[in-house]
């Protein structure tokens, strides 16, 4: 059995804290959009139909499977397989950054979602990354980069091309942002690295990382935002 002990504390935390935010969700039929390794999809099949996309087979070797749920290897070709409103709730988390087609596949999200249902879309926050430059990794040119409206990168899954929040709803109109969270608003400003896996801790920053997660200038500096979507 799978234990979120097993992640890396800032992973972990972010698992926590947007896990909470999607509160307690019992007997959907749910879609997880870039499952990665399953931990998501892994947790929320435990009360819910769950199918899970994601289009790279490396990232399946290690995946979670302590509850059942559909996997699926693809990509947006994938989502041509399932009817139209197929899935009371979309979850699509740190995907559409790394895609080129945004708009294409945030409008097949839209297509498989039901009437009154919502989507969860986690995204990188540039604000939040210009911080991560400039006070923890002292990189004032990268951070002036992103100022000037540069994309940025990440080691394991290439270039990071932001989009705006806002952006979503010029993609599919249909769309309404019903909640904006921030995540990660404090955690990486803490320098003690050796507090970032202790249990205790983490619960108390997940609290007050809750607290502040719908305040608009704690949101602002979020590394990354946290938005439901309704249909």
């Amino acid at each position: 059995m799978h234990k979120l002990t097993e992640l890396m504390g800032w992973e972990r935390l972010f698992k926590k804290i947007v896990w909470a935010q999607l509160g307690d969700i019992k007997g959907k039929r749910i879609l997880d959009f870039g499952s990665g390794e399953g931990i998501t999809a892994n947790h929320f099949a435990a009360d819910n139909e769950v199918v899970a996309i994601e289009p790279w087979d490396e990232m399946l070797k290690n995946a979670w499977k302590d509850n059942d749920y559909q996997q699926v290897v693809g990509s947006i070709d994938a989502l041509a397989e399932f009817a139209d409103e197929s899935f009371d709730v979309v979850i699509c988390h740190n995907v559409l950054e790394y895609i080129d087609n945004k708009a294409a596949v945030v409008k097949e999200l839209v297509r498989v979602l039901k009437k009154g249902g919502f989507i969860s879309i986690a995204k990188h926050n540039r604000p939040g990354r210009v911080m991560q430059m400039a006070v923890l990794l002292d990189d004032f040119e990268k951070a002036n980069d992103l100022l000037d409206g540069k994309d940025s990168a990440a080691s394991k899954f290439g270039a990071i091309r932001y989009y705006n929040d806002e952006d979503l709803i010029k993609w599919c109109p249909e769309l309404k942002i019903a909640e904006c969270y921030g995540i990660r608003t404090f955690w990486d400003l803490q320098q003690k690295q050796e507090k970032h896996n202790d249990e205790e801790w983490q619960a108390k920053m997940v609290q007050l990382e809750m607290r502040v997660s719908q305040m608009d200038e704690y949101r602002a500096i979020a590394f990354f935002h946290h938005l439901k979507l309704v249909k």
